[in-house]
């Protein structure tokens, strides 16, 4: 990775490596512009937690899909408030062969199980694993969650943590407390972790 962003120019992008990989896993030769691409490169660098608030159309959700994917041999973690915007994710994720799941409330404690033991055999067969488990807000304070990030961490396994406001900031700030107080326990929790977070930004 780090020779990877070594070799990412500051002075002409279209010739960067990092456009290259852009296009290979999203198909596109460009990046919808140079905000989309220095958050996408610092969020590559794990330096910091990194905030991406770009308009609707700019390439929010790519922010953080790409270096998921080129993120080795991890799992990470994205929580979303609606399910259709997880199916629509997961589609785009499904042609570039990247093993995704989504955890809800009714998830039992065998699914987990499941879960888990695919991530395990997933790590032993391929020399890289890049995995997303989708989440919904209610989930993040459940104890079976918080056990799998135990787990996932405990192997050196957890990549990033996003969390995609992007749609429903509203309901965010209006309400889902106890949602965003669990949050807050997790980033202090596994502090070694990247997290990301993405929001709409209105033009007017």
């Amino acid at each position: 990775m780090e020779q990877l962003l070594d070799e990412i120019p500051n002075s002409v992008p279209e010739e960067s490596i990092l456009n290259s990989l852009f296009e290979e896993y999203f198909n596109h030769k460009h990046f919808k512009s140079k905000c989309q691409r220095n958050a996408i490169v610092k969020i590559l660098k794990r330096e910091s937690d990194v905030i991406v608030s770009l308009p609707k159309g700019h390439g929010r959700t790519t922010c953080f899909q790409l270096p998921i994917v080129l993120c080795p041999k991890k799992v990470s973690i994205v929580v979303v408030c609606l399910s259709s915007r997880i199916e629509e994710q997961i589609t785009r994720l499904d042609c570039r062969h990247v093993y995704a799941e989504v955890i809800h409330a009714g998830t039992s404690l065998e699914e987990y199980e499941d879960i888990k033991s695919t991530i395990n055999e997933l790590s032993t067969i391929r020399s890289t694993l890049n995995s997303i488990l989708y989440v919904t807000p209610d989930v993040v304070s459940t104890v079976n969650f918080v056990d799998l990030l135990d787990h996932l961490n405990d192997i050196n396994s957890l990549g990033y943590i996003a969390v995609d406001l992007s749609y429903c900031e509203n309901d965010w700030l209006r309400g889902l407390t106890k949602e965003r107080y669990a949050l807050g326990l997790l980033r202090n929790k596994f502090i070694d972790t990247s997290w990301v977070v993405t929001t709409e930004k209105n033009l007017f």
